[in-house]
């Protein structure tokens, strides 16, 4: 019994020497994949490398760029305005009824309007699994940064988790707000027309006519 048990425990604690750096290199090619989806604006191939919880975030976005009215997004934290009233400014409101999260997720990225930029720059340093979620340290060019990407395996996939990349920048827009002497809203809608080369006023917080 007692070698049975030991024999046992041997192949559980060679099973898991052999899993952790297959799950790190595994992470790192989900990342890789992600990141050349977005540069070449791969909308459906970004959508299949991203966590369910990212394309739930879009499928709230889109549900409050159609119907939500201005006291409700002015009460959401910075980056979810700024991607809510991006998808209004930007997305034609009839194609937007006919869409969901995962839909505009794959029209952001076709038109390369998720992270381009900023990904093209970024690869990603130490891996750590626990389980089915994994953390990596994010890199600027060669700089090592204080900050992770996070993944999530699901359906035996790992994905990248895109939400926590979002409210990094949650503290970055407060203190340029802040910085411009400007209130956080007028700075979202100074954001908005930047990003989309058009002018926006202040009727862009009301919900599109139905």
């Amino acid at each position: 019994m007692r070698q049975w048990l030991y024999a046992l425990l041997l192949c559980t604690l060679s099973a898991a020497a052999w899993s952790a750096p297959a799950d790190e290199e595994a992470v790192r090619a989900a990342f890789q994949a992600y990141k050349t989806a977005v540069l070449d604006r791969q909308g459906v191939n970004a959508a299949d490398r991203v966590t369910s919880g990212t394309l739930d975030a879009y499928q709230r976005y889109r549900e409050l760029a159609l119907n939500g009215d201005r006291a409700t997004l002015q009460a959401l934290p910075i980056t979810d305005r700024l991607q809510v009233l991006i998808i209004r400014h930007r997305v034609p409101t009839g194609q937007l009824h006919a869409m969901n999260g995962r839909a505009v997720f794959i029209y952001a990225v076709d038109r390369g309007w998720i992270g381009r930029e900023s990904v093209v720059r970024t690869s990603i340093g130490e891996v750590s699994v626990d389980g089915d979620t994994a953390t990596a340290g994010m890199r600027m060019g060669q700089a090592e940064t204080p900050m992770n990407f996070e993944f999530q395996r699901q359906q035996g996939q790992w994905r990248f988790d895109l939400m926590p990349v979002i409210r990094m920048s949650e503290s970055v827009f407060a203190q340029m707000a802040e910085q411009h002497r400007i209130s956080e809203n007028q700075l979202v809608m100074n954001l908005v027309g930047a990003v989309s080369g058009q002018p926006v006023d202040d009727s862009i917080w009301d919900a599109p006519a139905k």
